[in-house]
């Protein structure tokens, strides 16, 4: 994801002053031929280089402390998703966004991908009339190559609803509105994991969320969107080369909107936010929403029944780490 965002930099003429890596990120600088001083933590990077902004792109489980280092020393963040792995994290964040008053940006890329943004213009716009059923599909093969290989230790990681999953429960809970119910199984080993989420909202609409981590190795990453109200229906396929129809009573429309792709827009808006101090699109508040429902669905797998996505204390939290104790089977607070 560090190659991604630093594409994305270059591309758009940002000037990558500094690198930091727990590793010695010297090899990563001399390979992309970087004028970039190196680093071994975030902190010395903060506070001997100067710079605008600042991409975390490590662990799930490193956010926190990342984003208060950075706080404290007045930097905007491009934060990628999920915001954390905990609601005691995720709260956390949120307060020293607020006392610090950066600029952070979570990294759900699809909201800025133009195929799903033109997908959601269509429902915005009554194209498929009262919303009725939306079927996501996000599949791949296990992803090794994180440091560490720490996507399959799931303390880290916290596994495929947080880490996959999220990508689309955000991008639905932002189209349709507040979740109230969520029921989801999987299946699991040390190198592969595969999971549903059923999402009951609060409209009366019904969400099927599915997400693999069990792909062969030759199997690239593919996602699917489906979105059926009374009046229409929209289809999104990352596979066909017309990626976006809508089809209606009265005919089929075909689009393949031309743009730059998702990580693209979503760089060239959080630059855009550092130097206008405008409010970035994807909150705090959002994003602990989504992995809200991430670990709604967790849960709801490992409980065997429903679960309503909770605002947690952040005593609950604490006490629901990114795996570990037994979780309630019923969940019952207002929906998110």
């Amino acid at each position: 994801m560090a190659r991604t965002h630093l594409q994305q930099y270059r591309e758009l003429g940002a000037n990558v002053v500094a690198v930091a890596a727990t590793s010695d990120p010297t090899p990563f600088v001399e390979r992309h031929d970087l004028e970039a001083t190196a680093h071994t933590s975030v902190a010395d990077l903060c506070e001997s280089s100067e710079v605008d902004c600042l991409s975390i792109c490590t662990p799930t489980d490193t956010h926190r402390e990342l984003v208060e280092c950075a706080a404290d020393h007045g930097i905007d963040v491009l934060l990628e998703k999920p915001i954390a792995g905990t609601l005691a994290d995720a709260a956390a964040i949120e307060r020293a966004v607020s006392e610090s008053e950066i600029s952070l940006l979570v990294g759900h890329v699809l909201r800025f991908d133009p195929g799903y943004e033109r997908a959601k213009d269509v429902v915005e716009t009554d194209g498929i009339g009262a919303p009725g059923v939306a079927r996501a599909r996000r599949l791949s093969p296990f992803p090794d190559w994180g440091s560490g290989d720490w996507y399959a230790d799931r303390e880290r990681s916290g596994g495929l609803f947080l880490d996959l999953s999220i990508h689309d429960l955000d991008y639905l809970r932002s189209l349709w509105g507040p979740v109230e119910r969520v029921f989801a199984r999987r299946t699991a080993g040390e190198k592969f994991e595969h999971g549903f989420a059923t999402l009951r909202f609060e409209n009366g609409a019904v969400g099927y969320v599915e997400a693999s981590w069990a792909q062969p190795e030759a199997r690239k990453l593919t996602s699917e969107l489906e979105l059926a109200g009374d009046g229409g229906v929209v289809e999104l396929s990352s596979d066909d080369h017309r990626p976006v129809r809508e089809f209606t009573d009265d005919e089929v429309r075909v689009e393949r909107p031309v743009s730059a792709d998702g990580y693209r827009r979503e760089v060239e808006h959080f630059l855009a936010c550092v130097e206008s101090g405008e409010r970035p699109a994807v909150t705090v508040d959002e994003a602990t929403t989504a992995l809200r429902l991430a670990l709604a669905a967790r849960e709801s797998a490992a409980a065997g029944d429903q679960s309503r996505p909770r605002r947690w204390t952040n005593d609950d939290a604490a006490r629901h780490p990114l795996c570990g104790s037994r979780p309630h089977r019923q969940l019952r607070t207002p929906a998110l």
